[in-house]
């Protein structure tokens, strides 16, 4: 397989995924799933609370059977090869659960010993991995006396003991000081970047979803809303609420350009806002709204997009849902 065709393979596969809950199978938690992640790519899954995407990870790992569709990991189908889809993964959940009453390199050689990883290999693994995560000092530490930041760390090298090729992370950052949560961020990167390692990350801090996340998608009452780059959401949600612009004239009163632009062709509505017009318009609009400010006399100084961070992208495709 060439390079370039191994980075576009699919490594986890869903095809209308569906888990219902109750007596009567009457709560849908996960409608019809169909998604697809890219070997090697860091893939955000993010949505409210009760959204999904719990569900949709616990199914991806074994630990739910569906009630409909299917789907594969790393190859493996997730309802008949349960098995070979563990020994591929390695998963952070929240919360991360060790036991508190071993030291860090008894925990790890605990799980290495599950994988039938030899003494030899086993050992150095557990070396390099606590000092990757930052926690070389803490090898004979017993983990009861870990800090939260040092929890995440240590689920994380964890979660690697086996070195797998596609690591679910549930919340990696949550309880986190903001340096511990940006040392998490760039061993994610890391991973994904240097070791080829593909990271499928649920979170709510869209921060940092927009910081570490090659694709997004978007869940909301267990239906995929969206999936993209942060750019790529960004323009679905323009298409469906509109662009905001910034607009300042000189040589004109605000009110005789405001006037001027209400019933412009593209122009959904027009309001003063500190000093400037702030204007909601469709896609292809500001051409005409140029045009139309000039014929008017005017000369624009400022015609600025306002600017959608990934926390209002999330907003907006949740409101028209």
């Amino acid at each position: 397989m060439d390079a370039e065709k191994e980075k576009n393979e699919n490594i986890i596969e869903t095809i209308d995924l569906t888990k219902r809950f109750g007596k009567k199978n009457e709560i849908t938690a996960v409608d019809s799933l169909n998604l697809s992640v890219k070997k090697g790519e860091v893939f955000g899954f993010v949505g409210p609370n009760g959204a999904g995407k719990t569900t949709t990870m616990k199914m991806l790992i074994g630990l739910l059977e569906p009630s409909s569709g299917s789907g594969k990991v790393a190859g493996f189908d997730i309802v008949r090869e349960v098995i070979k889809i563990r020994e591929a993964t390695g998963v952070l959940p929240e919360p991360a659960g060790f036991y508190d009453n071993l030291t860090a390199r008894q925990n790890l050689r605990f799980y290495a010993k599950l994988y039938d990883i030899d003494e030899k290999t086993r050992e150095k693994r557990i070396v390099d991995l606590l000092e990757l995560v930052g926690l070389e000092r803490a090898v004979d530490q017993r983990t009861g006396g870990f800090s939260t930041g040092m929890r995440k760390r240590f689920g994380l090298a964890q979660a690697l003991i086996n070195e797998p090729g596609v690591l679910f992370l549930d919340e990696p950052t949550s309880g986190i000081d903001p340096l511990g949560a940006q040392m998490m961020r760039d061993l994610i990167k890391k991973l994904s970047k240097e070791k080829g390692v593909t990271v499928f990350l649920s979170s709510h801090s869209m921060a940092e979803v927009e910081e570490i996340c090659d694709r997004i998608g978007v869940i909301a009452r267990g239906r995929l809303l969206a999936v993209g780059t942060v750019d790529e959401l960004r323009d679905k949600v323009r298409e469906k609420v509109g662009i905001r612009y910034a607009l300042e004239v000189q040589d004109l009163p605000v009110q005789r350009v405001m006037e001027g632009l209400r019933g412009l062709k593209g122009v959904r509505s027009v309001e003063a806002v500190n000093g400037h017009i702030s204007l909601l318009t469709d896609l292809g609009a500001r051409m005409e709204i140029a045009k139309a400010v000039k014929s008017m006399g005017g000369t624009i100084s400022m015609f600025e997009e306002e600017r959608m961070d990934l926390q209002r992208v999330f907003l907006k495709l949740i409101e028209a849902a």
